[in-house]
């Protein structure tokens, strides 16, 4: 008998020649009391697949009827092993595997990767295996902007006479390329964050105009395909709100697809230039474009869900601005994403005369942030259990109950909700507190001493983090109470204080 791991999937094919893309619910798993209804999609010009992913442990049986046959099988779900740990959940504003071992969120952005030379593909997946990101932002449809205008070898679509595209014959070379490439990232556990529609076509080949009936006949067979794999993520839309044939309510009704026909349930979310999107049921996390870190506390304040800084600028030397941020300032905007209480997304941009840029091609990383975003990782993941971030403003050794009975805070509580969330993220420390430990990052400014108040009944250890150098140095061990410490006076330092258990 066939055995699957559990978050692993399983993949029937199925010899018949139809018209329709997907066909709805033809295939039923069960698992004792467990039944599942699966949909199989159109493979190639005469068969059909159906692809499952148990996310149950034990003895599975199907019955799949197309046209006017059935076919019927088993297999044996057995525990996940190595690095599956099944798909990432949202949980309040943090994120977990499944398996409810930790994951949290390394991306960086490779908009066009799959649309490149065979060559390069494999390149780039080089590249990620000695790289620290465990999440990639990449497009379905090809990009035509500045350094990344080439035309791909296949398209999603074939097009009919006419030359236009047709939505309703998928090109078997493209999308097997696609399954071929997220398996390859799903091997080296890194998160496929799927683009499925944005606007860098510009007339080029039309694909940011699909009507909304062919927006949806896509987005469908999407999901009949793909859902299956445990390391995809939907975004909707990269900067939805350029992209002009659409509405809310188009993006609406794609959301509330992906609830309906999605039944593993994978993070979604939508992507802007201009306005955030209103908080709605079928999000579950937010993937904004912003340099505006300190505003992660508002967001996961009226959102009520994680916040992933995925568009924050990228390390590069180009014209333009979102282009030339400086290595520093990268690896400054990652620290301070996490010390807010969010996430962010590398991205880099060096001018190259082939044109191969990461940002849009992938193939080989030229920056100096990528070594020390792997550093903050790897002493994120080093914290025990979860962490939060301290999210409110004026002195954060004042209880709340002095602060009612203090004038000023009196006098900010009757001020305009604007100039609250001014003073908010201007005045909270950039500090994240966990069972026995916080971490408190200084950012752009330059103390020269710290000043810690620690509990008298416990002892402490106290380090100081170079995020450039990427050095943890202690600067005291077996203290508490009132301590005065001597810092170095630059940017990007950091203190870690931690009880010694």
């Amino acid at each position: 008998m066939e055995r699957i791991e559990k978050y692993g999937y399983i993949e029937i094919l199925l010899k018949y020649k139809g018209t329709e893309l997907v066909l709805d619910h033809c295939a039923k798993f069960t698992c004792g009391e467990e039944m599942v209804n699966i949909s199989a999609f159109w493979k190639d010009s005469d068969s059909y697949a159906v692809r499952f992913m148990p996310e149950k442990e034990g003895h599975w049986t199907y019955r799949i009827e197309i046209g006017e046959g059935v076919l019927q099988g088993e297999f044996e779900c057995v525990t996940n092993v190595g690095n599956n740990h099944g798909k990432v959940i949202a949980v309040d504003t943090h994120f977990s595997y499944a398996d409810s071992n930790k994951y949290i969120p390394v991306g960086t952005t490779c908009y066009a990767w799959i649309h490149q030379t065979e060559e390069l593909q494999v390149t780039t997946l080089e590249t990620l295996k000695n790289a620290p990101f465990n999440k990639i932002r990449m497009c379905v449809f090809p990009k035509n902007m500045p350094y990344n205008n080439n035309n791909p070898d296949c398209y999603p679509f074939l097009k009919d006479k006419n030359g236009k595209w047709d939505v309703n014959r998928p090109d078997p070379k493209f999308w097997h390329k696609l399954d071929k490439r997220i398996l390859a990232l799903m091997n080296l556990g890194i998160e496929a964050d799927l683009i499925l529609f944005h606007p860098y076509d510009y007339g080029k080949w039309g694909f940011s105009d699909l009507s909304q009936e062919e927006s949806l006949i896509y987005l469908k067979y999407c999901i009949a395909r793909l859902s299956a794999f445990r390391n995809i993520w939907w975004s909707l839309a990269n900067e939805y709100d350029v992209i002009f044939a659409k509405d809310t309510h188009d993006w609406d009704v794609y959301g509330e697809l992906l609830l309906e026909k999605d039944i593993y349930h994978h993070l979604v979310s939508i992507h802007q230039m201009i306005t955030m999107y209103p908080r709605r049921r079928w999000m579950t996390h937010c993937s904004i474009q912003s340099s505006e870190i300190n505003r992660i506390l508002l967001w996961k304040r009226d959102y009520g869900m994680p916040v992933i800084i995925d568009e924050c600028g990228y390390e590069g030397n180009l014209d333009m601005r979102w282009g030339s941020l400086t290595a520093f300032e990268m690896v400054h905007r990652f620290w301070q994403s996490v010390c807010r209480g969010g996430f962010c997304t590398h991205g880099e941009c060096f001018h190259q005369e082939d044109e191969i840029l990461w940002w849009a091609k992938g193939g080989w990383l030229h920056g100096e942030s990528m070594p020390r975003i792997a550093f903050l990782k790897e002493f994120l993941y080093g914290l025990q259990g979860e962490y939060k971030a301290v999210e409110n403003g004026g002195d954060p050794n004042q209880s709340e109950e002095e602060k009612k009975e203090n004038p000023f805070f009196q006098r900010l509580a009757k001020a305009p909700k604007d100039a609250v969330d001014t003073f908010t993220i201007n005045t909270c420390p950039q500090k994240i507190v966990g069972d026995g430990y916080y971490l408190e990052y200084f950012g752009g400014i330059r103390p020269c001493m710290a000043n810690l108040n620690l509990d008298e009944d416990r002892d402490y250890k106290v380090e100081v983090i170079d995020i450039w150098e990427m050095t943890r140095t202690i600067l005291v061990n077996g203290v508490s109470g009132k301590v005065r410490l001597a810092l170095p006076g630059k940017e990007g330092i950091a203190i870690f204080v931690s009880e010694n258990k």
